[in-house]
């Protein structure tokens, strides 16, 4: 017997068929509910900017050199899954801000450290989180098994995203170098 579900008063369908309905509905819905996060990280990311003329990709990085393990560029750029140039960039803007330092070892002369100073750990101090703070609200009201499912479709999504873009193909691991980038005509915003 072939199971059907109604759609309206009069007409009933397989439900093989009501699937790949759902299907194109839900490819459109999830589509669209991505491009709401991403407008909601550019709004969080603009405010960031207007209010403490810093970035989302600059408060990442202080955020990674606060948490007490050693960085050079390289596992900095790698930890955030940015480019090395992009990462570069964004150092220098922090260092000319006196925000972060960069040392050499002493045990190779070659090797460069990364360390966040007190005006940068002052910083992260007085600057809301507002868009980490609403993302775990709103993963939180998740049950555990929808965490994990969440987490697990996001990263596969991600991977499947970037290995068909042929820049990211070779080194998944980078993004384009636009990623520490805040377009827009108006007056108080440059390239940062």
């Amino acid at each position: 017997m072939i199971r059907t579900e109604r759609i309206d008063n009069n007409f009933f369908i397989p439900a093989m068929q009501q699937v790949t309905i759902s299907d194109s509905n839900i490819n459109i819905s999830s589509f669209r509910a991505l491009r709401r996060i991403i407008r909601a990280l550019d709004v969080h990311s603009r405010q960031l900017y207007r209010k403490w003329n810093i970035t989302s990709p600059q408060m990442l990085a202080l955020h990674m050199l606060a948490s007490g393990s050693p960085f050079t560029l390289s596992s900095l750029a790698e930890n955030l899954n940015l480019s090395m140039s992009t990462m570069n960039g964004i150092v220098d803007r922090l260092e000319s801000r006196a925000l972060v330092r960069r040392t050499r070892s002493t045990l190779d002369q070659r090797k460069v450290n990364l360390d966040i100073t007190d005006a940068g750990k002052a910083l992260l101090d007085s600057v809301p989180e507002l868009m980490r703070d609403l993302y775990s609200q709103a993963f939180n009201r998740f049950s555990q098994h929808e965490q994990v499912l969440l987490g697990e479709l996001l990263i596969k999504l991600a991977d499947t995203i970037a290995s068909a873009a042929p820049e990211m193909a070779a080194n998944p691991k980078t993004m384009p170098a636009y990623d520490d980038l805040i377009s827009s005509t108006a007056k108080d915003f440059t390239h940062h």
